[in-house]
């Protein structure tokens, strides 16, 4: 083959991570300033094999590896991509033209990495990533590439990269890929700590202890099982050594966990790439003021109630591990979000057991000793069709649910907009029954919009709304005989015509930002979440 050398201004050799425990970000010379390469006349006119075989001055081709092991037609979706660079210096090579693109390329884009000149086609096809470099006792150069988001099962992708220039391709495994658990703590935008995190799944996982390390080149530790001992049995912990302090310039250092966590023979789970990042300073949380109703929790305060116990978190981003009573909780919480911990025994003296962790992986212990109250009804507004396909505002609906364990007595029990309120019929809703407050008008089955069950109760008022519910979404209120409110519904999301405003589940909490989503109608049903929305 036949090789022309292209000469460009010189320019300082890429620095590689040599500071204590790595904690600095890479540094990489500008994409418009590379060393020397000897790269082959006519690039743009090679095909794949002869752009791989391109890799310096070197006759040998690099040679891709996959962690954790797989072949590159069944690769898992979270994973490192691992390329040995035969003969190559650590100045010949520029981990900041490695890349990781979606679906097939080329030679010729090969070249517009090699030249730092991205098309706008190809540069909306790059994978954010980390790329970082590795020796190797036997002297060999590893360029390691990690993507920060896991791969698109089935889908097809390539790393690549222009100094050295080589590309190799990948096929993600469509299916029996493990589990990825997703990175609970520390929080998006708001991580102060390079030593914890917390990754939680659905299914408890079996005790382990495992060595890990952050990369490139961060905090070794080891992987344990909870978001602390004791709590959160379907959660992996990062623990890492206590590091030094990071310099100023390291504020866009990211690093990422191992991609594969071990948890059991023959089973492991994949841990989300995140990356860890210093988003923020350490934030500290100064306890609530608690209610005449409530008991100090740490730093937030808690009701006790009869099956469930609602806690208002603190002004800060924190963690809640919570055990005890049959609990097993690990909860992510914004500043003020409020909670509920259920089902617990009602009238019984429960004992948990809290763990509070703040953004910087500062851990905080309590104990909450309480005795809940007898069985009451909890009747809440679960979902709101504010804009039907069929006529308004006759098709209008509110559901209530009944989430208690006894019959509640809707007797002087009102519904609220901003407009004013609309008392309730004198009617009794048993425990785990669904009630539709409708207009005097309301249709049961108008071929427009999804019908109620036959025995789903219809409460009919002169009219739901002062002027009908909003069709941009209003705040409601429902409020029992004595005149408190006992549920809330937002204004936002605003759902399009035919759509619902729904609670995600009975004892999702009202203020909580996540607790009502859009979706198909359910009414007098459980509502279903993962519904497919075009």
């Amino acid at each position: 083959m036949t090789h022309r050398r292209l000469t460009r201004p010189s320019c300082t050799p890429c620095a590689r991570y040599t500071l204590p425990l790595a904690l600095a970000p890479l540094v990489a010379c500008p994409l418009s300033c590379a060393p020397e390469l000897a790269v082959p006349a006519h690039l743009d006119e090679l095909d794949e094999a002869e752009v791989t075989e391109t890799a310096g001055e070197t006759d040998a081709a690099p040679e891709l590896e996959i962690e954790p092991a797989a072949p590159p037609d069944a690769a898992p979706p979270v994973l490192r991509l691992r390329v040995r660079l035969p003969g190559a210096s650590a100045a010949s090579v520029d981990p900041a033209r490695a890349l990781i693109i979606h679906g097939k390329i080329g030679a010729a884009h090969v070249r517009q990495i090699e030249q730092g000149e991205l098309s706008k086609a190809l540069s909306e096809r790059v994978v954010p990533s980390i790329a970082w470099l590795n020796d190797t006792p036997s002297g060999d150069l590893w360029l390691t590439v990690a993507p920060l988001a896991p791969l698109a099962p089935g889908e097809t992708y390539a790393v690549a990269s222009g100094s050295p220039s080589f590309s190799h391709h990948i096929q993600i495994a469509a299916e029996g890929s493990p589990p990825v658990l997703p990175r609970l703590w520390p929080p998006l935008d708001a991580g102060a700590s390079l030593t914890f995190g917390v990754w939680c799944g659905d299914a408890p996982l079996p005790e382990m202890v495992a060595p890990a390390q952050l990369a490139p080149g961060g905090p070794a530790g080891e992987l344990r099982r909870g978001a602390v001992d004791g709590i959160g049995a379907h959660c992996l912990r990062f623990e890492g050594e206590p590091a030094p302090t990071v310099p100023m310039q390291a504020d866009d250092l990211r690093l990422v966990g191992p991609p594969v966590a071990l948890a059991g023979e023959p089973e492991s789970v994949s841990l989300d790439p995140r990356p860890f990042a210093l988003e923020s300073g350490p934030l500290p949380a100064v306890a609530v003021t608690c209610a005449l109703d409530e008991v100090p929790l740490g730093p937030g305060c808690a009701q006790v109630a009869d099956d469930r116990i609602l806690v208002r978190s603190a002004a800060a981003p924190l963690l809640w591990a919570v055990a005890g009573a049959g609990l097993d909780e690990v909860l992510a919480l914004a500043p003020g979000e409020p909670f509920v911990l259920a089902p617990v025994p009602p009238l019984t003296p429960v004992e948990l057991t809290v763990a509070i962790i703040d953004n910087a992986g500062r851990v905080e212990r309590r104990t909450l000793s309480a005795m809940t109250r007898a069985p009451m009804p909890h009747v809440i507004i679960n979902e709101v069709l504010a804009n039907p396909v069929g006529a308004e505002p006759a098709q209008e609906w509110v559901e209530l649910y009944n989430d208690g364990e006894v019959t509640a007595e809707l007797t002087g029990y009102v519904l609220a907009d901003v407009g004013g309120e609309t008392e309730l019929p004198s009617i009794s809703l048993e425990a785990g029954a669904y009630a539709l407050v409708v207009n005097e008008g309301y249709v049961s089955e108008d071929e427009l919009d999804p019908p109620a069950p036959p025995e789903t109760l219809l409460l009919r008022v002169p009219k739901l709304g002062s002027h009908g519910l909003s069709n941009s979404g209003e705040p409601l209120k429902l409020k029992d005989g004595g005149g408190a409110v006992v549920s809330r519904s937002p204004a936002s999301p605003e759902p399009r015509a035919g759509m619902s405003l729904a609670r995600v589940r009975p004892r999702a909490p009202d203020g909580s930002a996540g607790s009502f989503v859009t979706l198909w109608p359910t009414p007098g049903r459980v509502n279903i979440m993962n519904q497919e929305i075009p």
